[in-house]
């Protein structure tokens, strides 16, 4: 069944895309730097634990954990363990590179050809998210991009989403359209007051979880966006 919507790429000013997950493949790098800092402090992170956290601010989900383990001595930690996270995840990415996820690069590019805005917004600190960006040639591919270490509060806040729009000047929140694979990047949108479409390409995406959160659609993949805002029909299997 589809359901008849004026065209959604008529109503765009700006998409913003999330990085990992989204528009980009990078392994289980933040998963394996996540679970050496960790332990490189005793403790040993299990794979539920860091799969809840996907979307966050790398910072905050690192307090968050560390205080659920360590406690009263979460503090005096937070700031060894963030920098070890940093390292191992600037050698991950420095050593094995990342890659686009299908269709990403394409999609984007059709976007700028309709003088549609494009930002990148990410948990992970910004010289890390440049690292990955510069690995696969995407430096200059955004009109903005917006990092964890750049606003005051990661995701579910709408912060970096603002930025975003604070830094391409687009002030009308109905014409701005967030992109992610977690329910972190669909509660943001919401909370930004902006259109959220979920991808499910990402290494923990849950089809169910995106669906109980706020959204515009859920589609298999950013590469099926194009048809999604072209479109004037929408199959009800991505409502």
């Amino acid at each position: 069944m589809q359901r008849l919507i004026p065209q959604l790429l008529d109503r765009i000013d700006l998409v913003v895309f999330d990085l990992a997950g989204t528009t980009l493949r990078v392994g289980d790098y933040v998963t394996g730097a996540f679970r050496q800092a960790f332990k490189e402090s005793g403790v040993m992170l299990k794979n539920e634990e860091i799969n809840a956290i996907r979307g966050r601010s790398k910072r905050e989900a690192l307090a968050m954990l560390l205080q659920r383990h360590l406690g009263s001595q979460a503090a005096t930690r937070t700031e060894s363990v963030h920098q070890s996270f940093q390292e191992l995840l600037r050698k991950y990415v420095s050593e094995q590179g990342v890659k686009t996820i299908s269709g990403a690069g394409e999609v984007i590019g059709w976007l700028k050809d309709r003088d549609v805005l494009i930002a990148l917004n990410t948990g992970i600190d910004r010289h890390i998210a440049s690292l990955m960006l510069d690995s696969i040639s995407w430096s200059g591919i955004a009109d903005a991009m917006v990092c964890g270490d750049d606003v005051n509060r990661g995701r579910p806040a709408p912060d970096l989403i603002l930025k975003a729009m604070e830094l391409t000047g687009c002030n009308d929140a109905s014409r701005v359209l967030a992109v992610g694979d977690t329910c972190y990047d669909m509660q943001a949108a919401h909370n930004a007051g902006v259109l959220a479409i979920g991808v499910l390409s990402g290494a923990t995406s849950n089809e169910k979880q995106l669906r109980a959160c706020p959204h515009y659609a859920v589609i298999p993949s950013v590469a099926d966006l194009q048809e999604v805002l072209g479109q004037k029909t929408l199959d009800k299997s991505w409502l």
